[in-house]
């Protein structure tokens, strides 16, 4: 049984230090790329986070890109990409919006994801690894497309959970710092516009759920808190 499970637990090990490898050297691209995003409305939202979570230092990066984004590094950077700064600017995006997004690479990073991301990732990739190469003996050359293929299903349906889970705790953040889910949800309204990217009704192969399934899923967790609220009284 070790013997066979060996093999697998390398190929891990392998993967993942390549992870982590790629993680620091992205982050240091990154921060190369970046600036302190400093605002006056920003500045504040990220006071009262800062305060909620009991935090030391809150800061936030923009990063020059033009696309629409953000994201959090395993070193606990959160970044906005230019263009949305620019979208804030030019009044396409509100201060709230912005902060929304903020919560939510918060909650990326609170819950760990970033660095779970690289463990599963290392254990997906060397399974699918092993089960390309079985399938390829048994199915040339369409054993390691569906190996491939089924590696991305796996990794997706992952990424998907952590986001909604991101949105939850940005739910939560948001109402306890006085803000609400109504700009969370604003904004993933209209983030298809902003993006210029139609979502697909296919999802299974798709990092991010849909901004549908996003806002409904923070309006039932609002009903959820509605309702525990009444048990209560």
């Amino acid at each position: 049984m070790i013997t066979k499970i060996l093999p697998i637990a390398l190929l891990v090990s392998v993967f993942y230090i390549g992870s982590v490898y790629s993680s620091k050297s992205l982050s240091k691209k990154l921060e190369k790329r970046s600036q302190i995003f400093h605002d006056p409305v920003l500045d504040n939202y990220l006071k009262a986070f800062q305060s909620i979570l009991d935090l030391r230092k809150l800061k936030v990066f923009v990063l020059e890109e033009k696309q629409i984004n953000g994201l959090v590094t395993p070193n606990g950077n959160i970044y906005i990409t230019r263009g949305f700064i620019n979208q804030y600017k030019l009044g396409q995006v509100s201060g709230t919006e912005l902060a929304s997004v903020i919560a939510h690479e918060l909650g990326h990073l609170a819950l760990g994801h970033t660095k779970k991301r690289l463990i599963t990732f290392s254990a997906v990739s060397a399974i699918s690894l092993v089960i390309s190469t079985v399938l390829s003996r048994l199915i040339p050359y369409l054993g390691s497309i569906i190996g491939r293929y089924l590696s991305q299903v796996l990794i997706s349906g992952l990424s998907r959970k952590d986001e909604f889970e991101a949105d939850s705790y940005a739910a939560a953040l948001l109402t306890k710092s006085g803000i609400g889910t109504a700009p969370q949800i604003s904004l993933l309204k209209k983030l298809e516009k902003l993006t210029g990217v139609a979502s697909s009704t296919i999802t299974w192969t798709l990092s991010h759920p849909s901004p549908e399934q996003r806002i409904k899923a923070i309006r039932d967790l609002e009903a959820s808190w509605t309702t525990e609220i009444k048990d209560q009284n």
